[in-house]
């Protein structure tokens, strides 16, 4: 076991992310994994007033380098590094414990830890630890998933997306088609090698998917508008009816034109939102048996509603039924992307899309996802 000889807080960053250590005589106190060292410090500045060390010398300097390495994707254990758990209660001390136990590469549930610690069904107390835990990373919070598999969250600046980072750099395969995916693309397109490396394991459905309904309800509604706006109106529109979800078909058809017009929708959408509406709820449009049909099929059903175009049907795919071999050349992101990632004049038309994109087949939905990746973090 290492043992820190006096106390201090230090600041690093490794592969995009800002780490930042305090640590006395006991051990580490406390581990933030941040956006910037200037976030990390602040919140190292509101936890602790121990001497910040620019340089940490000794056993500390060892765990730098160890914590490096690993961010990089070199597997490093840390059950050497001791950990200040004095201020926690029993229970949650026994759920850390286990914890570190479970190597890279493993992912245990809540309800596993929760019986590991002694306490078989108190998974909810387990989250509460989870979201308090004072040095993710050395006690690896990223690698408790729900019991359906889900993210569930991750109490850092990163979020949910820089836990699934962290374990898809650990050697987890959540799923076997995308990490065949991901294979692929990087053989056969450097370019999209070095965004995936940067943004991570290919995420396309929200950790708690919606059902199909209420994905293009939202869908007609963000269309031609900011994401702020369209969430706000998406907002309004669930407030229609009790409850989280928009109004369900039979629901949106029984709400008053003028009310729907009242929370932000225009004549247009409003009348797309009908049409849906009634499609659905007379079996015209069958949403289950999406999920049977082939891609151009789908499109061919979803093109029928009035509002819903070539376009939103390929999100639909995409976004909500995992299709891995879509390309929406009319996208405008994705042109304007290849255009700057492949050294076009301008951005790209349909035809150099889909001569960019033709060697990411059969996993064009992966390689255009990667490329809106890279647009919204601004370049390689």
């Amino acid at each position: 076991m290492l043992v820190f000889d006096d106390g201090g807080r230090a600041t690093f960053t490794a592969e995009d992310v800002a780490v930042g250590l305090v640590w006395g005589k006991a051990g580490l106190r406390r581990l933030v994994l941040g956006r910037s060292e200037e976030s990390t410090r602040a919140v190292l500045n509101a936890f602790a007033d121990a001497p910040w060390q620019a340089r940490p010398r000794g056993p500390l300097a060892g765990v730098i380098r160890r914590i490096k390495s690993h961010l990089k994707g070199r597997n490093e254990g840390f059950l050497d590094v001791p950990v200040d758990l004095e201020s926690v209660s029993e229970f949650s001390r026994r759920v850390l414990e286990e914890l570190r136990r479970v190597p890279p590469g493993e992912i245990i549930t809540y309800g596993e830890l929760a019986a590991r610690a002694g306490k078989p069904g108190a998974a909810r107390a387990v989250g509460r630890v989870m979201g308090s835990n004072p040095v993710p990373l050395v006690i690896p919070c990223h690698r408790c998933l729900g019991q359906d598999g889900s993210l569930t969250g991750f109490s850092t600046e990163g979020g949910i997306g820089l836990k699934a980072r962290m374990l898809q750099r650990e050697g987890y395969v959540a799923d076997a088609r995308y990490e065949a995916g991901l294979r692929h693309l990087r053989r056969v397109d450097p370019v999209l090698r070095k965004i995936i490396h940067r943004a991570g394991p290919y995420r396309p459905l929200p950790d708690k998917p919606e059902p199909p309904w209420d994905t293009l309800v939202s869908a007609i509604i963000h269309q031609q508008l900011s994401v702020k706006a369209g969430r706000t109106i998406a907002g309004r529109v669930r407030a229609l009816t009790p409850g989280a979800r928009f109004p369900r078909p039979e629901e949106m058809l029984r709400v008053p034109t003028e009310d729907l017009r009242a929370v932000g929708l225009s004549t247009q959408k409003t009348s797309y939102v009908q049409d849906l509406a009634a499609r659905v709820h007379d079996g015209t449009l069958g949403l289950r048996g999406l999920r049977k049909l082939d891609d151009e099929a789908v499109i061919a059903e979803l093109t029928r509603v009035r509002g819903i175009g070539r376009w939103s049907a390929q999100m639909h795919l995409i976004f909500h039924l995992d299709r891995l071999d879509v390309l929406p050349t009319a996208d405008l992101g994705l042109k304007v992307g290849a255009g700057r990632f492949y050294g076009l004049a301008d951005k790209a038309t349909p035809l150099q899309l889909e001569k960019i994109a033709a060697p990411w087949a059969p996993y064009r939905s992966l390689g255009s996802w990667y490329l809106w990746r890279g647009l919204d973090a601004g370049g390689l």
